[in-house]
């Protein structure tokens, strides 16, 4: 696909775009993180291709080095839309308070 033609797809998919941006963010000399697209811009290219926007961030995200601990697994969290993280947060704490009825009260002994 021509940088033109991905543009035109963008802006028919809501995302207003210019072939010279795209190539911007294809630049591999790209170091500078306010060079990349716009959130808005990254979830347009995942739905475009079919992929999720945190595949498109990868190499970005890991910053050459492998997520290990819970807490880095949530590094493209930024990435979901407000409805996506609301329903997310509503699953933990659904799982942190089936924990606590399990578990008998501190002062209770």
């Amino acid at each position: 696909m021509s940088l033109r033609t991905m543009a035109n797809e963008l802006t028919k998919l809501g995302e207003p775009t210019s072939h010279a941006a795209i190539a911007r963010w294809e630049s591999e000399a790209v170091k500078d993180l306010s060079r990349l697209p716009r959130r808005s811009a990254v979830a347009a290219i995942a739905k475009l291709f079919n992929v999720a926007p945190s595949w498109l961030l990868e190499e970005v995200l890991l910053e050459g080095a492998p997520k290990t601990t819970r807490a880095d697994q949530f590094g493209d969290i930024d990435l979901l839309s407000d409805e996506e993280f609301e329903a997310l947060l509503m699953v933990k704490n659904q799982f942190l308070k089936a924990r606590q009825i399990g578990r008998p009260s501190s002062d209770a002994k």
